[in-house]
């Protein structure tokens, strides 16, 4: 399998978005460990901190798969689109979701800066989505150039 152009970069826009996943999961963990050793916090926020532990399992899978897909990717494995295809829709479905319940969530009489905090999660999910479709794009566009080489060689 050839690595195209569209290939290394859908694996470092992959493992970048990967990366970014990570450290947020990192994140977690550790604002976690700081809650447990006695860190004061809003029991709003304690119970968000909760919450986000239920779905970390599926967070950390959701980034080894998308780690596993880069390095796949980039050493030039067949099976590498196939991970990232699935990573990348698995990435584009939670933030379209995510997006939907932002949105829909939204209180157009609430005070603004609750209205900026709603800004910045559109922002935040919105980036996320739009990386792991640009992914999806470019693991297209590097099929569509790998057919024409294929056929142009025949």
């Amino acid at each position: 399998m050839n690595n195209h152009p569209a290939r290394i970069a859908a694996a470092i826009v992959l493992g970048t978005g990967t990366f970014v996943v990570g450290v947020a999961a990192l994140a977690i963990v550790f604002a976690k460990l700081l809650v447990d050793a006695g860190l004061p916090i809003h029991p709003a926020d304690l119970a968000t901190l909760d919450d986000v532990i239920a779905i970390l399992p599926f967070v950390l899978t959701f980034a080894a798969v998308g780690a596993v897909a880069t390095i796949g990717l980039v050493a030039g494995q067949a099976w590498a689109e196939r991970a990232a295809i699935a990573d990348a829709v698995v990435g584009v479905t939670a933030g379209a979701f995510g997006l939907f319940l932002i949105v829909a969530g939204r209180d157009p009489f609430a005070s603004s800066s609750r209205a900026s905090s709603v800004a910045d999660g559109v922002g935040i999910v919105g980036t996320f989505t739009v990386v792991y479709l640009a992914v999806l794009a470019l693991i297209v566009a590097d099929r569509v150039a790998s057919r024409r080489s294929a056929q142009s060689a025949a």
